[in-house]
């Protein structure tokens, strides 16, 4: 039984690390953003992204992802009507 305390005390110690580590980050999230992208580190946006901003090629690499899922969706959509069921993602 001891075994099983040792399990739920490490992961009760990681869980605690990890939260007070996110934490930090987040209250230091620009800092630590700007320090990894000046080491050649690019953390994506979460938010919005700003396209006046982007280059041609993330734009078009955009474009292009965006176009493959609405064929996805739309083939999806297709199936469906000839099956009637609604398929799961």
């Amino acid at each position: 039984m001891n075994g099983r305390g040792n399990v739920t005390t490490g992961i009760l110690i990681g869980v605690g690390i990890s939260a007070g580590a996110y934490y930090l980050y987040m209250r230091n999230k620009d800092k630590v953003d700007g320090f990894l992208s000046s080491q050649g580190i690019n953390i994506p946006e979460s938010g919005e992204k700003d396209y006046a901003k982007m280059t041609h090629e993330e734009l078009v690499s955009a474009k292009e992802h965006i176009e493959d899922l609405i064929a996805e969706i739309e083939q999806n959509m297709k199936e469906e009507k000839k099956t009637g069921q609604k398929k799961k993602e």
